[in-house]
């Protein structure tokens, strides 16, 4: 097994250089803005304008943009003028090398110096002394990847195009290798790259053991990028194209109840909950979420309540329910029981913090309402109804212009959905005309 060590060295080294004369070119500055865009297309084009196309800087981009891009041809030949300069050059040697290989020249592969005493090159290329097989050799370059993306401590810090490079050989290596398909995918859409995505996820074949999770992602990824009726014609014919329509008929519900499609979620959940999965308890809850929308509240209720019997430890479930009751004034007491263990379970979640709070308020007890508002809006303090919250308890706790302040900002802060600007402004005029 390769050293970790050595992996996360090339990913924090991986092609820096000194922006040299060449920075006064608008083509230099805009091939290099789209290199770190992610934009690989732009990168090619805007190179072939650059005077000094010889500067490392510009060429090493070139060879990851066309490697990216699976142009390996423009990617042989941007190798060569590298090695020209630099023949130590990492990136530009893997190239030369993977061109062996495909073309099975093995006394070409066995004569590269590059090969003494680089622990990266052995793994990658040899096993037990003897040169790996291309699907060996595309397996290492995914295994590299992996390595690198799923041991960081932090994502944001991780040169993705490093990882694209590498996963990128990999398929060149081995266009088959949908371990290598799924994960260049995944990559793409970790970037918000959701057209480039759904190409890489396309290539997965219906027999891949990821086809399913593939068109998943594809379907998810309509809702990101796509307008919400396109989306939905989208998403619908990849239902009708699969089999194993499950995971994507959840999208498709999930994407209705975030769009406000109350209605038509509830439809799709009802289907989803008649074929009785794993995370039944969740259907439950998110068709409660929908009832309860719809102002359905005895449908939601008995929702929610049954997804708490399959799992009475959720903490969301066990916050939307109280504060259902709360806002009804109905059940008070056992609200601020289920309160404080949806608290315990999620002491950070803000939502929770605010019903708990509201819980107490609702039983007279302002100090401690108090106190867990106010801290709901240290942790989110653009949060309309929090701080409509918060001027009502300040209000019942005598501290009027403080509640007036914060009345006014949870006013400037709603959302239509919120439904609470009418109801501020009625308290504002009770209080004036008082």
């Amino acid at each position: 097994m390769i050293n970790f060590l050595i992996i996360l060295f090339f990913v924090t080294c991986f092609n820096f250089y000194t922006i040299s004369s060449n920075a006064s070119s608008s083509s230099y500055l805009i091939s290099k803005s789209a290199y770190n865009d992610y934009d690989y297309i732009t990168v090619i084009l805007e190179s072939k304008n650059i005077k000094n196309i010889e500067e490392n800087s510009i060429l090493v981009d070139q060879l990851i943009s066309s490697t990216i891009t699976e142009n390996l041809i423009l990617a042989n030949k941007i190798s060569k003028k590298i090695l020209l300069n630099d023949p130590d050059n990492l990136e530009a040697n893997l190239i030369n090398i993977v061109g062996n290989i495909l073309n099975n020249n093995k006394n070409k592969l066995l004569s590269n110096k590059i090969f003494d005493n680089n622990e990266l090159i052995d793994f990658i290329f040899f096993s037990d002394q003897k040169i790996k097989t291309k699907e060996q050799v595309s397996n290492s370059f995914v295994e590299i990847v992996r390595s690198s993306y799923s041991n960081s401590v932090n994502l944001e810090v991780i040169n993705y195009n490093y990882l694209l490079f590498y996963i990128s050989l990999a398929i060149i290596v081995n266009p088959l290798n949908d371990d290598a398909l799924f994960i260049k995918a995944q990559l793409y859409q970790m970037l918000e790259k959701y057209f480039l995505a759904e190409n890489s996820y396309k290539k997965i074949e219906k027999s891949s053991s990821y086809y399913s999770d593939a068109q998943r992602n594809i379907a998810f990824n309509y809702s990101k990028f796509l307008d919400n009726n396109e989306a939905e014609k989208k998403i619908l014919e990849i239902i009708d194209q699969n089999e194993k329509k499950y995971l994507i008929k959840r999208i498709l519900a999930d994407f209705y109840r975030i769009n406000g499609k109350y209605q038509k979620a509830i439809e799709v959940y009802n289907d989803l909950i008649l074929e009785e999965e794993k995370d039944l308890w969740n259907l439950y809850y998110l068709r409660g979420i929908c009832f309860e929308r719809l102002d359905l509240w005895n449908k939601a209720e008995k929702d929610f309540l049954y997804s708490l019997k399959i799992n009475p430890n959720s903490p969301n479930v066990l916050n939307y329910l109280a504060y259902g009751w709360l806002e009804r004034n109905m059940n008070i007491d056992n609200s601020l029981n289920m309160l404080k263990k949806a608290y315990q379970k999620s002491p950070d979640n803000h939502y929770i913090i605010d019903s708990l709070a509201w819980a107490y308020f609702k039983k007279n007890n302002l100090v401690k309402a108090a106190t867990l508002m106010e801290k709901v809006i240290d942790i989110a303090p653009g949060e309309a109804i929090s701080l409509d919250h918060l001027a009502d308890i300040y209000f019942a706790m005598n501290r009027k212009r403080e509640a007036v302040h914060f009345w006014k900002q949870a006013q400037d802060l709603a959302e239509p959905e919120d439904n609470i600007y009418d109801k501020i402004e009625e308290k504002l005029r009770a209080l004036n005309a008082g």
